[in-house]
């Protein structure tokens, strides 16, 4: 076996063996609930039209070089100009994050509710933002639907932090992880789109505990 062959091999074995499925969770929350009515706080969250309109720079960039490479090519006779991208009305030139990825994740994490229900249980946590619901069972590792087909799932406890981690076969890997504050009043969503067609993403959202309720710890039974 060659050097480099092996090289391969190791580096490969070395990726197993750190759990390139997503990160290590638990099934048992160790008495730590999410429960309950949770409202955003847009002062202390990121704003996603911000950090969209970022991305919307660096895709037009990655756009514009792109034609330059495909004119510098023409002009040297190694493409026909056939082979250039089109300017079409409706396609990415007129919204280079129109057939996103990445865009998309977060346009869908942008459009939740003010308000989010956290329902807890012992073998079912429920992230209800009114205009969407999202049930996920504590410890388990699924195969669910994705943008462009399907992707793996794993979801659960790490410490006082419940995770979810989505791995698609076509599209960037999403990690969402929510934190509850040591006094129980706050919960903070941190969702990380990992690395695709465009550099890496993180949006914050901060939630504040509502007025009249209040978390609680999961019955030990």
């Amino acid at each position: 076996m060659s050097t480099a062959r092996g090289t391969t091999l190791l580096v490969c074995a070395a990726v197993l063996a750190a759990g390139c499925t997503g990160p290590r969770v638990a099934s048992d929350s160790a008495g730590v609930s999410l429960a309950g009515t949770w409202k955003l706080n847009t002062q202390a969250s990121d704003d996603p039209q911000k950090i969209l309109a970022h991305m919307r720079e660096q895709a037009t960039k990655i756009i514009d070089r792109n034609v330059a490479i495909q004119q510098a090519r023409i002009a040297a006779g190694a493409a026909a100009p056939n082979d250039m991208p089109g300017d079409d009305p409706h396609g990415p030139r007129r919204n280079p994050l129109a057939h996103s990825p990445m865009a998309h994740v977060l346009v869908e994490a942008a459009a939740r509710g003010e308000y989010l229900t956290v329902t807890q249980k012992p073998d079912e946590i429920v992230f209800d933002y009114g205009s969407s619901r999202r049930s996920y069972t504590p410890g388990l590792t699924s195969v669910v639907s994705a943008e462009n087909g399907v992707a793996d799932q794993r979801s659960g406890w790490s410490g006082r932090d419940y995770v979810i981690a989505v791995k698609p076969q076509v599209g960037p890997q999403v990690t969402e992880t929510y934190s509850l504050a040591p006094d129980g009043r706050r919960l903070t969503d941190k969702l990380h789109i990992a690395s695709y067609e465009l550099p890496a993403v993180d949006l914050t959202r901060v939630y504040d505990l509502a007025e009249g309720t209040s978390t609680r710890r999961l019955p030990t039974d």
